[in-house]
C-alpha cells in the first residue's frame, strides 16, 4: 500500500510542475494576443509567489484541520480553477486573478508532500520526487507548443493542462482510502529521529555562522532556475525573431535536463556528496551558459539549455539535504525557514526585475544575467563551507551578544 501511495504522490508532483512553466512559455504569444506588455510577465510571477508564501505558510493549520489528503485534494481543484480562469481570460486584471488559486494551490501541495515524503519514505525519493515535477515542468511547455499555431493558441493549450489536472484530481480522490490505510501501518522505523531543536529565533537566526552566505548562495540558485525557465522562449521570440513553436519546445529542454539530471542525482547522492554535487551543478550550468551566449549559431541554444537544466537539478535538493549537516540538526530548523524564504525573495524580485531590463536593454542578454547569479551561486556556497566547518563558533554572534 505505501508503495501505491508513494506513486499516486510521484503522480500529484507532475500536477504541481504543470502549470509552473505555462506562463514563461506562453507569454509572446499570450502578451500580444492581450495586447499588453512584455514587461507585465513578471507582476504575474509576483502574484503566484506571494499566493505560494501564503499557502506555504497556512499549510500546518490546514493539514490539522484537513490531513494532507484533503489539503492535496483542495489545492489541485485550485490549480484547475486557476487553469480554467487563465484560458478564458479576456484581459490581463482576469490573468492576475487566475494567477491567485495557481499560487495558493502549489504552495500548499509542495510543503505537505515534502514534509510527508521526508517522515515517511527513505531520503532518495526526495530527490525523484522533484524529478517528477520536472516531468510535469517539461511536458506543460511540449504540449502547449502544439497549440501555439496562431495568436490564442496559449488558451487552448490552458484548457488542456486544466484537463490533465482534473484527471491527476480524480485519481487523487479515488485513492483516499489508500491514504488512510497506509496511514495506520507506516513502520515507526521509517519515521525520523527526533532531535532537540535550539531555537534562537527569527532574527537571531541570521546571526548564525554561515547563514548570511548560505542565504545568498540559496538565493541565487532560484534566480538562475527561475531566470532561465521563465525567460528563455521570450528572449528566443524577442530577442532572435525564432518562431515561438521553436522557442517553446526549446524551453521544454530545460525543464527536460533538470528532469532527467535529478533522477540521476537521487542516483548519484548515494555516492557523491552533497557539496560535490552543487559544484557539479555550477559547473553544467556554466557550460550551459557559455554555449547560449554563442547566438551566432542557433543550434547550441537548446544544447545550451539543457546544461542549465541538468546543472540545476542536483543544486536544490542538496543544498536542502546539506542543511543538517552544515549548520546541525538542532540549528537545521532555524536556518532552514529562512533559506525558504529568500527563495521566494529571489522569484518575487530578481525574474520579475529581468523584463524590466530587457525591455530597456535586449531580452538577448538573459545568459549574462543568469551569469552574475552563478558566480554569486559560487561564491556563497564556497564562503558557507569554509564558515561551518567548526560547529563549535556557530553560535559565536548569539553568545557574545549574550555576554555583553
Amino acid at each position: 500500500m505505501s508503495v501505491l501511495l508513494l506513486v499516486v504522490i510521484y503522480l500529484i508532483f507532475i500536477s504541481l510542475g504543470l502549470p509552473d512553466s505555462l506562463i514563461g512559455s506562453t507569454w509572446p504569444s499570450l502578451s500580444q494576443s492581450l495586447e499588453i506588455s512584455n514587461a507585465l510577465q513578471g507582476v504575474l510571477s509576483i502574484i503566484v509567489s506571494l499566493c505560494t508564501i501564503l499557502s506555504s505558510f497556512l499549510t500546518m493549520k490546514l493539514i490539522t484541520l484537513l490531513k494532507e489528503k484533503g489539503v492535496i485534494i483542495i489545492s489541485i481543484s485550485l490549480t484547475v480553477i486557476g487553469l480554467l480562469i487563465f484560458s478564458y481570460a479576456p484581459n490581463f486584471i482576469v490573468l492576475c486573478i487566475g494567477a491567485i488559486p495557481l499560487g495558493l494551490g502549489a504552495g500548499a501541495i509542495d510543503t505537505t508532500l515534502n514534509n510527508y515524503v521526508a517522515i515517511h519514505y527513505k531520503a532518495i525519493h526526495l530527490n525523484w520526487l522533484h524529478a517528477f515535477w520536472g516531468v510535469g515542468a517539461t511536458l506543460s511547455p511540449f504540449l502547449v507548443s502544439f497549440f501555439l499555431t496562431d495568436l490564442n493558441g496559449w488558451r487552448k493549450g490552458a484548457i488542456c493542462l486544466a484537463c490533465i489536472q482534473a484527471v491527476i484530481l480524480l485519481v487523487t480522490i479515488c485513492t483516499v482510502k489508500v491514504w488512510k490505510v497506509v496511514e495506520l501501518n507506516f513502520d515507526k522505523k521509517e519515521v525520523n529521529e527526533e532531535v532537540e531543536v535550539k531555537k534562537v529565533g527569527f532574527f537571531n537566526s541570521f546571526r548564525i555562522r554561515g547563514v548570511a552566505f548560505a542565504l545568498i548562495s540559496f538565493a541565487s540558485y532560484i534566480a538562475v532556475e527561475s531566470l532561465t525557465g521563465n525567460w528563455f522562449s521570450s528572449m528566443m521570440v524577442f530577442g532572435f525573431n525564432v518562431e515561438e513553436s521553436v522557442a517553446t519546445r526549446w524551453t521544454s529542454s530545460f525543464y527536460l535536463g533538470m528532469m532527467i539530471g535529478r533522477f540521476l542525482s537521487g542516483i548519484l547522492s548515494l555516492k557523491i556528496k552533497d557539496k560535490n554535487m552543487i559544484r557539479i551543478g555550477e559547473g553544467l550550468v556554466l557550460v550551459g551558459l557559455i554555449l547560449m551566449m554563442c547566438n551566432f549559431y542557433m543550434p547550441l541554444m537548446p544544447i545550451g539549455l539543457v546544461l542549465v537544466g541538468l546543472g540545476c537539478a542536483p543544486i536544490y535538493p542538496a543544498i536542502i539535504h546539506s542543511t543538517p549537516e552544515r549548520f546541525t540538526k538542532e540549528l537545521s530548523p532555524n536556518v532552514m525557514s529562512i533559506q525558504i524564504g529568500f527563495s521566494y525573495f529571489s522569484t518575487l524580485i530578481i525574474s520579475p526585475l529581468y523584463g524590466v531590463v530587457a525591455k530597456y536593454t535586449s531580452f538577448a542578454y538573459l545568459p549574462y544575467y543568469v551569469l552574475f547569479f552563478l558566480v554569486f551561486l559560487m561564491i556563497g556556497n564556497e564562503f558557507t563551507l569554509h564558515l561551518v566547518k567548526d560547529k563549535s563558533k556557530l553560535l559565536d554572534k548569539l553568545n557574545k551578544k549574550t555576554t555583553c
